[in-house]
């Protein structure tokens, strides 16, 4: 921790995460917990994007790394911000029997390094951050990391991890064994936890260490404030308490901060670059030179143990100090007010938990549910489908077949409701299972799968072969526009020539069919049907050597000089202008005129129609050097890309025959 610079635990997750040639293991615990918030700004940004995953076929490759990473949140049941995030993260929410809630912040992160001959390592995170955009990014938080090289971290770890509940008991197997065999000794730091009974009491702990000054830098605290708890600690010399300012107020009682203040010396000081803005939700206790980073607030859920807690000791002399102002006496709260305590359970109704977990390789769905009201009704559905489409008694136990309906909707919704009397009482995450085994997703439209495969061939990926999604339409009315067997191929799009050919045999079916068939294409092919059919014209017509053909490109209606003259009058005059559209354009363009027969164009009989064709020429490479700079995508760049090695093909082919 340093006190001249501030760090993004983001940041040191990504810096400790690249020390990692393979990762076998990677578990997140967290109170509050934002499915959309991890898969775009924690998934992504650890696989190098630094921005939202936008694509299917970046969505398939995060899918691919949560899996190879072995990733696992672990999540108090009552706690899920609902989202809209397709990710397949496996999560398993805590249900906390103690009457509290599951509240550590931990990562751990474990592989085999890059140096060191792939030596096998783990690193412990432990922090007071959520994993939600006011955990990493608006609040103030405390962390901590190190490597976990001693026995007594390791063993307690260990532990933590075997307490979590989940679905999958091998899960961290591999893990565990690696920790369990650390045998080196230093009781420097050690690492604290608590889960429903197990583990230590962070109380306990603290009314051990040698008398000595305290200070508590907590953003919440019981409704009386700390002095329980601080009388239960008798080795206390020097009191420092240190709120947070939660809105405009701190989380603390008047008359109990002048009973403390007044009656036992304790003094109140708040942060030094506190503000409004920015809550300070660090939880730190500085005992006697021995230093606590975790999740724990100063109250008596979170220290006597009622509460599932997670905390770094780091023991002896250590060098820290925050930088504090006095409080300032008019935030307290008045005596009417109520205390703000974010780590307690504030609504009964919620007790009750739900899991939803579906088994790709058998296509069911397994429901289970706990603490459920024999004198109540309940029902669950699936968020985003329509009111009836499931909506059946709940009970424990329930398996359901998954349809080819729900299967597109599982594809895409993780979030399911659970209805109380038709009144909502409970919110969570579906979990998958064999993902390995999950059917593809599907785009609307060939356009969309074309799209896809030119944003998924990224440079770092040579191979020319690439896995793009199932196309969302009947099957028969697919197979026939684009002229291939979807079955004979494996139902997927898997490589660049099925794109190309499906992409050529859905024009011309559009040329065959008339009107009717374009309603059923998407917009971008329908939109360059009338340019393919004069590239089909002047392909059909190229080997007439004679004036009516040069006649027929540059004199007659819809001829070259009329196509240049829509193109500019487009790009030129409207606002709002589709660029990928207009590339087409140019390209077709310059692809019909290498097929003008070369004697007419280099006879000096006919140099009107020489100095006709130049002009034209001029005007297209102005039109495309301005398209060029407009060029605001790298998808859109690809795409471009990709026409103009067709039509250099198909003007290679044409020139052979």
């Amino acid at each position: 921790m340093s006190r001249t610079k501030e760090l993004k635990i983001r940041d040191a997750l990504k810096s400790v995460y690249s020390l990692y040639a393979k990762v076998d293991d990677f578990l997140f615990t967290t109170f509050n917990y934002e499915p959309d918030f991890f898969a775009e700004h924690i998934v992504a940004y650890l696989m190098g994007f630094d921005r939202k995953i936008t694509t299917i076929g970046e969505l398939q490759e995060a899918d691919e790394w949560v899996r190879k990473n072995n990733v696992s949140v672990y999540y108090d049941k009552n706690a899920l911000s609902p989202g809209n995030s397709c990710m397949s993260v496996p999560v398993f929410p805590q249900n906390n029997k103690t009457g509290g809630v599951f509240h550590p912040k931990v990562i751990v992160i474990y592989g085999k390094l890059k140096e060191g001959r792939h030596k096998e390592s783990v690193h412990l995170f432990v922090s007071s951050c959520n994993l939600t955009v006011s955990g990493y990014g608006r609040n103030i938080e405390a962390f901590s990391c190190i490597q976990v090289t001693s026995k007594k971290v390791a063993e307690s770890l260990s532990r933590f991890i075997q307490s979590l509940k989940s679905d999958d008991t091998n899960r961290h197997s591999e893990l565990i064994r690696y920790l369990d065999s650390i045998t080196s000794k230093d009781d420097s730091v050690e690492f604290l936890w608590t889960n429903e009974n197990q583990g230590v009491r962070l109380l306990d702990v603290l009314a051990d260490f040698p008398r000595g000054n305290l200070s508590v830098c907590s953003p919440y605290f019981d409704e009386n404030g700390p002095k329980a708890l601080l009388e239960k600690l008798n080795n206390t010399n020097k009191i420092i308490v240190i709120p947070s300012l939660d809105h405009e107020t701190y989380n603390i009682h008047l008359k109990d901060y002048l009973e403390l203040k007044n009656k036992h010396n304790v003094s109140f000081s708040v942060l030094k670059n506190e503000d409004a803005l920015h809550f300070i939700h660090a939880k730190i206790i500085y005992f006697g030179g021995n230093l606590i980073v975790g999740s724990y607030n100063f109250t008596t859920a979170a220290l006597c143990g009622i509460n599932s807690e997670a905390a770094l000791l780091f023991r002896g002399k250590q060098d820290f100090r925050l930088d504090l102002l006095d409080a300032d006496e008019n935030r307290f709260l008045k005596d009417a007010e109520s205390v703000s305590n974010k780590d307690e359970i504030e609504n009964d109704e919620k007790n009750i938990f739900v899991s939803v977990t579906i088994k790709w390789k058998e296509f069911k769905i397994y429901i289970h549910a706990e603490d459920l009201n024999e004198n109540s009704q309940y029902s669950l559905s699936f968020d985003g489908l329509s009111e009836g489409d499931l909506h059946s008694q709940l009970k424990d136990g329930i398996c359901i077949p998954i349809s080819q309906e729900l299967k597109k909707h599982l594809l895409c919704h993780k979030i399911f409701t659970v209805f109380k009397d038709g009144i909502v009482c409970f919110k969570g995450l579906i979990n998958e299972l064999d993902v390995e085994d999950r059917p593809e997703f599907e785009c609307e439209s060939l356009n969309e799968a074309i799209k896809e495969w030119f944003n998924y061939s990224e440079d770092s990926y040579k191979n020319d072969k690439r896995s793009l999604r199932l196309i969302d339409s009947d099957e028969e009315e697919t197979e026939k526009i684009l002229g291939i067997n979807l079955r004979d191929s494996n139902d997927i799009f898997d490589n660049y020539y099925l794109v190309s050919k499906s992409f050529e045999n859905l024009i011309s079916e559009i040329t065959k069919c008339g009107e009717d068939s374009k309603a059923k294409c998407p917009k971008a092919q329908r939109k360059t049907e009338k340019y393919w059919n004069r590239y089909t014209e002047w392909k059909n017509k190229k080997n007439i050597t004679d004036k009516k053909l040069y006649g027929f490109l540059v004199t007659k209606p819809g001829n070259i000089e009329n196509m240049v003259s829509f193109l500019q009058n487009d790009h030129f005059e409207k606002s709002s202008k589709d660029i990928v559209y207009e590339w087409l354009v140019v390209n077709y363009i310059k692809n019909a005129i290498s097929f003008l027969p070369k004697n007419l164009i280099h006879n000096d009989l006919n140099r009107t129609y020489k100095d006709k064709i130049s002009t034209i020429m001029d005007d297209i490479r102005k039109i495309e050097r301005d398209i060029k700079r407009e060029i605001k995508t790298e998808v859109d760049f690809k795409y471009l890309q990709w026409i103009e090695e067709e039509f250099y093909k198909r003007e290679k082919s044409c020139l052979k025959r």
